[in-house]
């Protein structure tokens, strides 16, 4: 319930409704009759913490998020939701913030720091901890919505954050007199009361009172800085909440994500024909709620809807809880968050699509929607080259076997010395084949010397049908595609987001703008036998992999590509910009050291404005994306000056 049924004529009729609100949706205490065996259920009730922990039962210490009700206040009712988490394997703590002994009777001036205590309390129990991002997670349900929002935007330990029935704005306190909420001992500014809400009505409909205060200019400083919280959001909203406009504050919130340029921190879902109580746990028939004095508070929804609604926000929030996209909190980071600031003006202005600053493992900064996959171009040989490296390690592929004894040929027919050529030469892209090839541009061609001129391992030229004749080789040897193979041994132990193995094979005249798959085939029968396995990718997914590299291979303890086939296919063996001391390993551009810099960095681009950057000494690594599937603006010195900008920024 909110503060408009706190004004001081109806506080009676408030109480009541509030009583009535938590009867059918409390689950019984701890210890008592209710709750399963299989979970542990522990009272808190100290000087300091008022709450109730939900957690399955583990011999590990479980990951822990914090559930927040509504206008009850405590616990009650947040631990139907709690138990509902904790039936998922995610330990719940419900935390009582006013209305029962041990906190303030009233929603006035409660303090964002009490919620600290939480967080203490979490770190001291020995069944609980963080979740991989060293935050907890926090649910909250309409005026608990609001509190936790308003959590993760003043502590960064909080995220990420699941707001059911949200709201934009901070609302008064009861009676709308006073501050809900109180940070460092100041008032959080609220939305000035103007409507004047009619209670004396047979059925009571509050959404059009808030949308009404909402259109006055002074409701702008109450704002919940959003995009301030240092992690996901969640916005679960129904469609026919008639307390408030959930949806439409949903919407709101959204639309402050996609103005700093960070859309894909935030997922909004919106229920059709759901009401306002839409938390998993909670009855499915709370449409409204009639009190003593025989005036109904109209809900909205229906059972049917509000279950859905129910049902698809558990599995949303469940989702982000085990699985949260780790971002690097503006106090930790080694960016200077106003250099910042301007870099993503020059990102903006220069016409990126989406771009990644990831920092030990977390993202430091970003910009666009980074789960939005576009062909990588080039940047595919890079892919390829930690299949190479689990393969080679396997046994399965020798890579000094020659495309002779592999029975390689080509439609033009390859020479006894080029068939000398080994797989170890392809990498490099020194074969000495110089075929013609699918997805060779005109600048590849003009750099390739003249058929059978240079013997293999002789020279170094960036050659398609090198990288090409690799991909169908390690087909051949393994059974199995490309996307496939890459799908299991990498995306998945990596936890990628959007890459799922899906692929196709497509002709000159296929739209590739229109492509939902994760890879292609492109063949050029007039030229070779050997197609372009083009892939596509997001910002995210692409981050994630280059921060494999930059851990050496090893992710959350398993070594999924060996450190060893890292330095080698790192090393560099040809000379590619000696001005810059560039060269070209294996599948990877290699940036040498030099006096300038004590270490190796490597990188691959695609169609010189897509770019994989990893810099292992200073564990950073930097995606940039350009959507190249349709018509864009986009300047090759633009990426120079952005990568400019990334190192001017650090601290």
């Amino acid at each position: 319930m909110n503060a408009y049924l706190t004004n001081n004529k109806n506080k009676t009729m408030r109480r009541l409704l509030t009583a009535i609100v938590i009867s059918v949706t409390a689950m019984s205490g701890c210890g008592e009759k209710g709750y399963p065996s299989h979970l542990l259920v522990e009272k808190v009730a100290t000087d300091e913490l008022q709450a109730l922990l939900v957690a399955p039962k583990a011999t590990e210490p479980t990951s822990t998020v914090i559930v927040l009700g509504g206008s009850d206040g405590g616990y009650q009712s947040a631990a139907a939701t709690a138990q509902e988490l904790a039936e998922q394997g995610i330990a719940a703590l419900a935390v009582a913030y006013f209305g029962i002994d041990g906190v303030p009777a009233t929603l006035n001036e409660i303090p964002l720091e009490y919620f600290s205590n939480a967080l203490k309390f979490i770190d001291q129990h020995p069944q609980l901890s963080r979740n991989q991002c060293g935050q907890i997670g926090v649910v909250g349900s309409s005026r608990g919505a609001e509190l936790a929002l308003l959590l993760g935007a003043h502590n960064s330990n909080f995220a990420p954050i699941a707001a059911l029935s949200p709201s934009s704005h901070v609302w008064g306190g009861a009676g709308n007199t006073s501050a809900a909420w109180t940070f460092n001992g100041e008032p959080i500014s609220y939305v000035p009361r103007h409507s004047n809400p009619n209670y004396d009505v047979t059925k009571f409909v509050g959404v059009d009172y808030f949308r009404s205060d909402l259109q006055h200019a002074d409701a702008d400083s109450a704002r919940i800085p959003v995009t301030d919280i240092a992690g996901q959001v969640l916005l679960l909203a129904g469609t026919d909440d008639r307390l408030w406009p959930s949806a439409e504050m949903a919407q709101t919130l959204k639309q402050q994500f996609v103005e700093a340029q960070q859309p894909s921190k935030v997922q909004a879902f919106y229920f059709n024909d759901a009401g306002h109580v839409i938390a998993p746990g909670a009855p499915n028939d709370i449409t409204e709620v009639t009190t003593p004095n025989g005036t109904t508070i109209v809900l909205g929804g229906n059972p049917s809807a509000n279950q859905s609604a129910q049902d698809a926000s558990l599995k949303a929030m469940v989702k982000i809880f085990k699985a949260p996209i780790c971002r690097t909190r503006p106090e930790e980071s080694n960016f200077d968050q106003a250099k910042l600031a301007q870099l993503r003006e020059t990102v903006k202005q220069a016409g990126s699509s989406s771009m990644v600053l990831m920092e030990n493992g977390e993202i430091a900064f970003e910009f666009g929607d980074i789960h939005e996959k576009h062909t990588i171009h080039s940047i595919r040989k890079a892919m390829l080259n930690s299949l190479y490296g689990i393969y080679s390690e396997r046994g399965v592929i020798d890579l000094d076997i020659t495309l002779a004894e592999l029975e390689i040929d080509d439609i033009h027919g390859l020479s006894e010395t080029e068939k000398s050529a080994t797989v170890r030469h392809l990498l490099k892209s020194r074969s000495g084949v110089y075929h013609p090839s699918a997805a060779t541009n005109e600048a590849m061609l003009a750099a390739m010397p003249e058929r059978h001129s240079k013997k293999p391992d002789a020279h170094y030229v960036y050659n398609n049908w090198d990288f090409n004749t690799a991909g169908a080789i390690f087909e051949k040897l393994t059974g199995e595609s490309i996307y496939d193979a890459f799908a299991r041994e990498i995306a998945k132990p990596l936890g990628m987001l959007d890459y799922q193995g899906t692929f196709t094979t497509i002709s000159e005249d296929t739209d590739i703008s229109k492509l939902k798959v994760d890879g292609f085939y492109y063949y050029e029968p007039e030229k070779s036998k050997y197609p372009a396995y083009h892939m596509r990718m997001s910002a995210y997914d692409m981050a994630l992999y280059g921060q494999l590299y930059a851990n050496n291979g090893e992710w959350q303890g398993q070594q999924l590509v060996s450190a060893d086939w890292i330095e080698q296919s790192t090393t560099s063996y040809s000379v590619t910009n000696s001005y810059m001391d560039f060269g070209y390993g294996m599948l990877w551009n290699v940036i040498n050291p030099n006096e300038e810099r004590a270490t190796t960095s490597f990188y691959h681009t695609g169609v010189g404005i897509h770019m994989l950057g990893v810099y292992p000494a200073s564990d950073l690594v930097f995606v940039h994306r350009v959507a190249t599937e349709s018509d864009y603006n986009f300047d090759q010195q633009n990426l120079y000056r952005i990568i400019g900008s990334i190192w001017s920024s650090r601290q």
